[in-house]
């Protein structure tokens, strides 16, 4: 899974790092958020946006023990590092959202 932190660099591109071949049906996003209202929406949208096939059925939802938190795990069909690397930067621009893995 190709990981990019908040300055736009691909963990990935380490030497160790498994690489993926695209087209990647199932590639594996989880993002984690506070949770407020319409954050599944708001994370929906974006996803779509960059994914338009995603079926939002599938999304996983994980609420935290004191109901802070809440995460996703869904699946989308990932077409290039450029695709993923545009939809991290905008689920990093929702002030929600903490973390997109």
């Amino acid at each position: 899974m190709a990981l990019i932190n908040k300055q736009g660099v691909v963990a990935a591109d380490a030497p160790d790092a498994p690489k993926i071949e695209f087209p990647c049906d199932n590639y594996v996003i989880k993002v984690v958020a506070m949770d407020v209202a319409d954050i599944q929406a708001t994370v929906i949208q974006h996803v779509r946006t960059h994914a338009p096939e995603f079926d939002e059925s599938s999304i996983k939802k994980n609420v935290s023990s004191k109901g802070r938190f809440v995460s996703f795990g869904l699946r989308i069909r990932a077409e290039s590092e450029s695709q993923l690397a545009r939809l991290h930067e905008d689920l990093m621009a929702v002030e929600a959202i903490k973390m997109v893995m």
